[in-house]
């Protein structure tokens, strides 16, 4: 008997008849009325001629539901005698490839059934694929050679099929997972935004601008800016190690472990930049199992009325100075990586800031961002941005120039930015 199914919810699918046990190959035979007593006589030949075949004769009218969707065939072959009429012809091949098409699912797997149309008209016009086209004058020589051809190939086409159903099954699966996975990361991403500190006001004459681009959705790179009191401000920069989830949660918990202030007898003490370092740095090492997880940082703490800039690094990219008619010039301080040796110890230097100079902090991202011959030139690329006063133009123009490197579109790190501006005290008082 031959497979035949509405595509509606309650029929069969392809597949079910595909993973049951076939007895026996099948070939349907559609025809129109005008021939149906010649495609009636191929039948009987057919189970004559081919042993082992199956074969079932079709009108066109069983090839619609009374609902009048299309039915599906899964059979090795089907032979349509469309007849000498070219309307009437036309549209019983149209009905027939309606009726072998795959569901939506499985849409790019090739046809399974081998169509040949049997029509003296057809043959000289022509047919669309995925069917053939046989003269009737010629069907009584050729048409069985064609299907012993047909029968010969169809265990290896099934099986073939069989096996790309299962893939494409497994390929679709794959794909709703990722799709799952890219949503929760970007969620996450949204998620690390949201827990950036917001835009601190100016203080004494004092801004920050910020530049934040990660790699992927989410970041290893964690900044914090946070006021202290009336004059001071604590400026924090991390880039955990790698990239990713792993560093992204790194990240937040070098964050968590952040302390700038502490309570000392109901009184509260403000942390220098190094005491904050060796504080996260004893959290990170306490934390510490099987696999050594550790962060570059740098922090600050500005007195932006006394302009005094007190730095500490681990084992960070160092901060740049930018003053005006003067290159560019890095502040070396010493100091180690976040995680590795819990007492580790590190050093705070004084800088004294004067109007119109500009800190960068900044994470090594740049290094490999802007290079020149393979070395990098991130030095460079900020002191062309000296002269700008405005720390949101400068943000700016790095953002531009960023996007405008070879490759941009691929970064190779995150990328993260601090521009902290210092502009005149007398001029902001006035402004107060």
């Amino acid at each position: 008997m031959i497979g035949v199914t509405a595509r509606d919810p309650s029929g069969l699918s392809e597949s079910s008849f595909m993973d049951q046990p076939r007895t026996s190959l099948r070939i349907a035979i559609v025809s129109t009325e005008s021939v149906f007593t010649a495609a009636e006589d191929w039948r009987h030949r057919i189970g004559r001629e081919l042993r082992g075949v199956s074969a079932a004769h079709l009108t066109t009218e069983t090839l619609h539901t009374s609902s009048g969707a299309p039915v599906h065939l899964d059979v090795e072959a089907i032979i349509v005698f469309a007849g000498e009429d070219p309307a009437i012809a036309e549209a019983t091949v149209d009905a027939t490839l309606a009726a072998i098409e795959h569901p939506e699912s499985d849409s790019h797997l090739p046809n399974s059934a081998r169509v040949v149309i049997v029509s003296d008209v057809l043959a000289a016009r022509g047919v669309r694929p995925p069917a053939d086209a046989m003269p009737s004058s010629r069907s009584g020589a050729e048409l069985v050679p064609y299907l012993r051809g047909v029968i010969a190939c169809a265990p290896t086409l099934r099986d073939a099929r069989r096996e790309l159903s299962l893939l494409n099954r497994f390929v679709g699966s794959m794909r709703n997972e990722l799709e799952e996975r890219n949503e929760e990361l970007q969620l996450a991403a949204l998620v690390q935004r949201d827990f950036l500190p917001l835009a601190v006001p100016e203080l004494h004459g004092v801004r920050i601008a910020t530049f934040y681009r990660p790699l992927a959705q989410v970041s290893g790179d964690v900044y914090h800016v946070e006021q202290l009191d009336d004059d001071r401000l604590s400026i924090f920069l991390a880039d955990a190690v790698g990239h990713g989830i792993p560093a992204a949660l790194l990240g937040m918990a070098v964050c968590r472990s952040l302390e700038t202030t502490e309570r000392v007898h109901g009184q509260l003490r403000l942390l220098g930049p190094g005491e904050t370092l060796a504080r996260a740095n004893t959290r990170l090492a306490e934390h510490q199992r099987a696999t050594t997880r550790f962060a570059t940082a740098i922090a600050g703490v500005l007195d932006c009325r006394t302009r005094k800039l007190r730095l500490a690094v681990a084992g960070h990219p160092p901060a740049i100075l930018l003053r005006p008619g003067q290159a560019p010039r890095q502040i070396e301080c010493d100091g180690g990586l976040l995680g590795i040796f819990p007492d580790e110890v590190y050093n705070e230097i004084e800088l004294d800031l004067e109007p119109n100079d500009k800190i960068l902090f900044y994470s090594d991202g740049f290094e490999q961002a802007f290079t020149d011959d393979g070395t990098p030139s991130h030095v460079k690329e900020f002191g062309n941005m000296t002269e700008l006063g405005d720390p949101d133009a400068i943000v700016q123009e790095i953002a531009a120039r960023i996007d405008a490197q070879l490759g941009s579109l691929h970064q190779a790190d995150d990328l993260t930015l601090l521009c902290i501006s210092v502009g005149d005290l007398e001029s902001a008082r006035l402004a107060a």
